[in-house]
């Protein structure tokens, strides 16, 4: 969703949210987690007691509450917490689970797929959840091309068909395949959204709207009693760049084995801070329960926590997600303008001279405090098809890594080669013309990134490329990226085990294929031979054969330097004692909480 209603000042968006009176007595179908049970990987934490706040900081506020739309971040924090799907990836061992679904079936030919959703389920408003919902989320949200969503990508089978999603009764749906596609559970995790409060805005089933209606549903102006969710929380109050009230939804099918409701706490905020150094001190001083910490943070939490009663746990254990930049491909192409330096980006040898002069172990001790490690993948390193490994979920060796070592010697005769050299004699690289090369990287203000930031435009400085740098606000950057306008963007994406989630990212045609757009209507070989790999590595259950394929596809993208990775921080975070079940946290947890905290099970302890 593209949102231009940024709302200044202190204008209060609050509500009486619109729900039901919650379930007499718990569903026979509810989802169950068991907390405390014996041989279960939930075996070791407690059972809690509802009641309470839990506050966290965010460094940026939310573009909308439309969770099909969302492109970042700042507002899937919010909406992952309103909505579920049919299933999920397990907090605790990343298995996938039943969520709305109850359970499924696969036909022997492992082309369909049958699920049965939890009976006598509503959503907040006290209306039931249906297969209707399943199909309206899938075919006339996901499926329908009006839509602006990155989910679509993912759904893209082999053989370029999408699966059909069809109502079978009540409370069960089907989904066929035309083709063998392995990754189909993870890619069914999509969000149930509600038919009855968003078919108004389809125009395919509302034809009295405008086509694209849907993309300015549920924006920041919607007032807060129009939301309607089936995950745990849903919005209840918003205070632009102050904070975002959550609170509990009622009609949660969520509970614990001694049938407590879940979430156990009322109401989940989260304070809207200008910065991490806001987010660190708000920590501190206790006025937030738990803390996405930063390596710089380290040294000043862990003298503090016995004193104050908080907990830091350091891990060597790399998250999830990549961190990179890129290199803005067809910079100037909607304008017609930027023509030559337009060549020059797509030139892969400028590109691996950047690339060059990324000092990794530098930005790993000085900006990472040694507690990371490098990156050249687009896969994260947890997952078992990650091509540091020799084999599928083998221990990481890095033999098939695609490095492209520190060496600034060889990025300069890399620009000397393709004529971006100093041709007036000012200190700094011109285009092959003459004409000056003046490049811009921007990203938003964390302060780990800006420190990354930093370090490269030194290094790129330091063989004569005039580089400069500037902080933009994180959803105003995100908007650039979708517009291909900049030069140079530093930001990071999510991930997971499974690499056919980033089709939205490396298929030429996907939606955040951010580096060069127009490789959708003029792929090279490469383009061609990534989405070929996609589709191999997605079309075969012998795990090896994907493995094999998701290796050359890993391989090609690092040797192209679309997205040029950087560093990976390990995962670390911290809690007040008082936060029951925090210790608990996983880098793993999708869509969990604040430092990868399952908000559901997290409680006050001091309410025993």
């Amino acid at each position: 969703m593209k949102n231009a209603l940024i709302l200044a000042g202190l204008l209060v968006i609050t509500s009486l949210a619109v729900f039901g009176q919650g379930y007499p007595t718990q569903p026979a179908d509810a989802l169950v987690f068991p907390v405390g049970v014996a041989g279960t990987v939930y075996e070791d934490m407690e059972l809690g007691v509802r009641g309470g706040t839990i506050t966290i900081a965010n460094i940026e506020d939310p573009k909308g509450w439309n969770d099909m739309t969302a492109h970042e971040t700042s507002t899937t924090y919010f909406t992952q917490r309103q909505h579920r799907g049919l299933v999920n990836l397990d907090h605790i061992s990343g298995a996938i689970v039943p969520d709305l679904a109850k359970s499924w079936e696969i036909s022997d030919d492992s082309l369909v797929i049958t699920f049965h959703l939890r009976e006598g389920l509503k959503w907040s408003d006290g209306e039931p959840i249906t297969a209707d919902d399943v199909v309206f989320t899938y075919n006339d949200l996901l499926l329908n091309l009006d839509v602006d969503t990155n989910g679509r990508d993912g759904q893209l089978l082999p053989d370029d068909t999408y699966p059909v999603c069809e109502k079978v009764d009540t409370y069960t749906v089907k989904f066929t395949m035309s083709v063998i596609f392995r990754p189909a559970l993870n890619s069914l995790s999509f969000s149930i959204l509600p038919k009855h409060k968003l078919a108004q805005y389809v125009h395919k089933l509302n034809p009295e709207v405008p086509v694209g209606t849907f993309n300015e549903a549920w924006t920041l102006d919607t007032p807060l009693t129009e939301l309607v969710g089936n995950g745990p929380y849903i919005v209840t109050d918003y205070q632009p760049n102050v904070s975002v009230t959550m609170t509990r939804n009622p009609y949660y099918y969520g509970y614990d084995p001694a049938g407590t409701q879940l979430p156990y706490y009322d109401t989940h905020i989260s304070a809207i801070v200008t910065n991490q150094d806001v987010s660190m001190l708000k920590f501190r001083n206790g006025e937030t329960d738990v803390y996405a910490l930063r390596p710089e943070d380290i040294a000043i939490l862990l003298p503090e926590g016995a004193s104050k009663g908080f907990h830091v746990l350091i891990t060597d254990q790399p998250g999830y997600g990549t961190t990179w930049f890129l290199i803005n491909q067809d910079v100037g192409l909607a304008e017609g303008v930027d023509n030559e330096k337009r060549e020059v980006y797509r030139n892969v040898k400028f590109r691996e001279a950047m690339a060059h002069c990324i000092d990794k172990e530098t930005m790993i001790q000085n900006v990472l405090n040694g507690l990371g490690g490098p990156q050249w993948s687009p896969v994260s390193v947890p997952s078992p098809f990650y091509a540091g490994r020799d084999y599928y979920g083998g221990p990481i060796t890095e033999n098939n890594a695609v490095i492209f070592e520190y060496d600034p010697a060889k990025a300069a005769g890399l620009l000397d080669e393709i004529g971006v050299i100093d041709a007036d004699g000012d200190g700094y690289r011109d285009l092959p013309s003459g004409a000056p090369l003046a490049m811009e990287i921007n990203t938003n203000d964390n302060t780990t990134r800006v420190a990354s930031c930093l370090i490269l435009v030194d290094d790129w400085q330091a063989v004569g490329l005039n580089v400069t740098f500037q902080v933009v606000d994180f959803n105003t950057l995100v908007d650039r990226l979708f517009g291909s306008s900049g030069d140079l963007i530093y930001l990071g994406l999510t991930g997971g085990d499974e690499p056919n989630s980033g089709a939205n990212v490396y298929n030429s045609c996907g939606s955040l294929h951010a580096y060069r757009y127009s490789a959708c209507d003029e792929p090279d070989e490469i383009d061609t031979r990534v989405d070929e790999l996609l589709g191999i590595g997605a079309n075969t259950f012998d795990l090896d054969e994907a493995f094999a394929a998701y290796v050359e596809y890993q391989q090609l993208l690092s040797a192209q330097l679309g997205y040029i990775y950087t560093v990976v921080q390990s995962f670390q975070y911290a809690y007040y004692d008082y936060v029951g079940n925090a210790f608990k946290a996983s880098p793993t947890s999708t869509p969990g909480g604040n430092n990868g905290l399952l908000m559901e099970l997290c409680f006050d302890k001091r309410l025993l």
